[in-house]
Formats: structure tokens, sequence, C-alpha cells
């Protein structure tokens, strides 16, 4: 192509374009919105953005929790519920829940949080607040309001906003060339917490698990979280807001979900044996917080409670075990030690624990070679069975026999010494 040829053919694009420019631009859908989500239009010196409002009751029930039995929670619950004794000062008048809907479930740079959603008690009710950007331009007006809303609150509850939610919004502040207002004192993350507390019961901790096995709680019209960013970029495209309806559902229900969850929570650490929160292998896994947190007298009922639940009984018995051991409660210990070599729960640590404490605290070798003894003949048919040598095990338990019987012929050689010098 010639210089004169490549003249006519930009002339002719730049003719195509100008036509092209005359066809209207598609708006922004403000009135669509505000109908339809019941949103209003906020103004900031960075711009304008949406923001819906809700209101509830303090007396609201959800997942069959009043949302103002919050307020009953001590501060010695709170820090257990935290597995952190700082929290003791925790106030929920204070706090702030936050949940975010983004544009992808990765995180990183690139990843944006389109709605904000917050619950925070004011008076007698529970106000929700979700901020809304209908499009990238007003990122920056939405995070200026959710910062002049955050600097009225001292702390953040949320589930799994430690990993997530925060760091994500820490980005966008930073992106966006903004002062951070989510670097809270406390941060108060529940998903930890059902971790903790119903890892052992519970397949999966997610939310929607927790909301079904614990309040009782099934939504009606939510859409599934993995769908909510292909359905944020669809509205990006079609500017249809009908298909963002499940979204603000979804982020409104995860925010009341939270507020019912640490009740539930709550009431299973102040009332675990009276409660009908706490069931089967809850106890183990109460017995464990408990047990870290220094109250020893809680954590061993629970304990208790969790030696006849299946499920966790060899991990009961065991930490039960090492318990009393830790506080030198040694005939407890060896009771539990020999029901479990009895009634083969976890029979190898059983014997070994066993001839650790004969052969140590009571200087009874004998027992203690019987233990070690028994020990090794249980791991010998083991390997038989699996098809594959437990060298090490073998080693171990080897090597404390013939030290063991070493101090018993030591012990037997004394013994006649001694019998000899009384004779004479």
């Amino acid at each position: 192509m010639n210089l004169s040829e490549k003249l006519r053919a930009y002339v002719s694009n730049k003719q195509a374009s100008d036509k092209r420019s005359d066809v209207p631009i598609k708006t922004k859908p403000y009135s669509e919105i505000s109908t339809l989500l019941g949103a209003t239009t906020v103004n900031t010196p960075l711009g304008e953005h949406f923001v819906v409002e809700k209101s509830y009751p303090g007396s609201h029930i959800h997942g069959e929790i009043e949302l103002n039995a919050i307020f009953n929670i001590s501060g010695e619950i709170v820090k257990l519920i935290a597995k952190n004794c700082a929290y003791k000062d925790f106030d929920f008048s204070r706090a702030i829940f936050i949940d975010t809907e983004t544009t992808g479930l990765a995180g990183g740079t690139g990843t944006m949080a389109f709605l904000a959603g917050v619950g925070f008690f004011e008076g007698s009710s529970f106000k929700i607040k979700q901020y809304f950007i209908s499009d990238y331009d007003e990122e920056a007006a939405a995070l200026y309001s959710l910062s002049d809303l955050l600097k009225n609150f001292d702390s953040f509850v949320s589930f799994n906003g430690k990993s997530y939610d925060i760091p994500l919004l820490s980005t966008r502040y930073m992106l966006n060339r903004m002062e951070n207002p989510v670097e809270k004192t406390f941060h108060l993350d529940l998903l930890a917490a059902a971790r903790r507390l119903y890892r052992e019961r519970l397949e999966s901790v997610s939310l929607s698990s927790l909301e079904e096995n614990l309040l009782s709680l099934r939504r009606e019209g939510d859409i599934p979280g993995y769908e909510i960013p292909s359905v944020y970029f669809r509205f990006l495209r079609d500017r249809n807001p009908n298909s963002l309806k499940p979204i603000f559902y979804h982020n409104r229900m995860d925010i009341l979900s939270m507020v019912s969850l640490t009740v539930n929570m709550a009431k299973s650490f102040k009332t675990p044996f009276d409660s009908k929160t706490c069931v089967n292998q809850d106890y183990y896994c109460l017995g464990r917080v408990f047990e870290d947190m220094g109250m020893i007298e809680q954590s061993i009922r629970c304990y208790e409670m969790a030696l006849d639940v299946p499920e966790v009984q060899e991990k009961s018995y065991r930490q039960l075990s090492l318990l009393y051991k830790r506080l030198n409660c040694w005939e407890d210990a060896e009771n539990l030690w020999i029901k479990m070599a009895k009634g083969n729960i976890d029979t190898v640590f059983a014997l070994e624990e066993l001839a650790k404490y004969y052969e140590h605290k009571l200087k009874d070798y004998g027992k203690a070679a019987l233990a070690t003894q028994r020990a090794l003949e249980i791991i010998y048919k083991k390997n038989t069975f699996i098809g594959y040598t437990l060298k090490d095990d073998i080693c171990r338990f080897k090597k404390r026999l013939e030290r063991i019987e070493s101090k018993q012929e030591k012990n037997k050689s004394l013994f006649e010494k001694v019998s000899i010098l009384n004779n004479n």
C-alpha cells in the first residue's frame, strides 16, 4: 500500500468513526437503581455513588436469635470467642460488622469491592448500609463515604475479614491514594472462631453451613457467592440492575448472620452443658479452647463429656490424659491410659505413656517393661498387616525396653547385695 492509499484509508476510517460517535452512549441507570434497589445517590468531594440503607429493630429475630442479645455477651466470653485475653474490653456498640462483594474471589490488586456492606447498632436499631459502585469511576467516592462512617467505630466483626475483606479494602484505599481507615485495634473474625469450635462436627464451616446447622436458617432468593462477580460484570455491560437484587440480599444476610452467629458462639462458651448450641464433638473443641485459655476445670469437664463421643473419643482421651500429666495428676492420667490400653483406644500411645510413668515416676521397671513389650507386639502386628516397616517406632520401643531391662538388672543386683549384707 502506497502513501496515497494509506491516506485514503485513514480518511475513510475517520469518517466512519465520526458517524459512530453520533450513536447515543448508554448512561448510568440512576433512576432504575434507585427504584429497584431502594438506593439513594450520595455526593462526596470525590464524586457520586449509591448507598442502600436498611434498619432492623433490635428485637428482630434472625436464625432464631434476637439481634439485641449480642449485648448480653460479657467481655470474658468475647475473649474466649477470639481466644485472646485482650478482647475482654470488646464493645459491640462500638463495633461494625463488615462484608464485601467483589469482582473476584481470589483477591489481588485487580479485584475491587463493588459492594461494601456494614452493620452497626444505632439506638434501639441495627442499621445496614451498603455502599455500591455502579461503575469503576465511583470507587473513590464510595471509599470516601465508607471511611467517613468507619471513623466512628473502634473495631470490626467479620467472617474471614482478616484474610480477605480488610486486606482487599486496604489495597483499594492505597491504590486510590487515600488514608486507610480499616486498621482497627480489635477485629473479631468469626471464621477463625468457627473453625476452633465446629471443625470436628461440621464438614464445612462456611457461613451458609453454619446458618443451616447452627441457626436453622435457609435463605430464599439468595445467590451463590461464586456467581456474584459474573453477575456484576454482566450489569456493567447491559446496565440492567434487576440482577443485582440477590447480591444486595446476600450481603445483608451475611451481616445479619454474623450477629446471630456471635450470640450462638457465646452461648456455647457461657453454658456449654445446659445449651442446645453445644453438642457431641463440640465438647472436645471447647475443651481445647478452655485449656489454651487456662480455664482448666471447664476444660476437664468438656473433655470428659467428649470421651463417649466416637468421632473424638481418641483425641479426647489423649488430650485429657496429657492435661492430667501436665498438672501432675498422675493417678488420673494413669487411669485414663489403662482404660485406653484395655479399650483399644490409641493403644500404643497409652502404653508408651504408661511405660514412661512406671519407669520415671514409680521406678517400677517390671510394669514399665510389660507396657513396652506389649506396645512392641502391637507395632509388629501392625507392621505385618499394613505391609511396610515401622522402623522408627520399633527402634524407639526397643531402645526403651533395653534401657528398662538394664535398670531392672541393676536394681536386682543392688537388691541382692543388700540382702547379703543383711544376712551377714
